[in-house]
């Protein structure tokens, strides 16, 4: 009996193996033809060779991203200003405190000229 359920762990662990390399290799099938479809030497999109035609193609493209932007209300705008201010002060303060504080030690000990 016990020789039996060792075959039948052993004959659930092959197909076990047996399915996780079937995934392996659909996995590395899907991977080479996402690669083979890319063209290595043409870049993506349509971008100009000459310096000006990039520059303008640029700023083409900033427009139509800006388009897609939602911009916040005037209130929210000035609300999240204050808290970025306010979060500034705050990290000075908290840098100046420790910088004078390490000032002093390093005098204190003799290292700082």
């Amino acid at each position: 009996m016990a020789k039996k359920k060792s075959r039948k762990t052993s004959g659930a662990k092959s197909q076990a193996s047996a399915r996780q390399k079937s995934k392996m290799q659909d996995a590395l099938a899907r991977a080479s033809l996402r690669t083979e479809d890319r063209s290595s030497t043409a870049p993506r999109g349509t971008v100009s060779t000459k310096p000006v035609g990039r520059v303008r193609t640029f700023f083409r493209e900033v427009r139509v991203e800006m388009k897609k932007v939602t911009w916040p209300p005037r209130k929210e705008l000035i609300k999240s200003t204050g808290v970025v201010i306010v979060a500034v002060v705050i990290a000075a303060v908290f840098i100046g405190v420790f910088d004078y504080i390490w000032n002093t030690v390093i005098k204190a000990v003799g290292l700082g000229g």
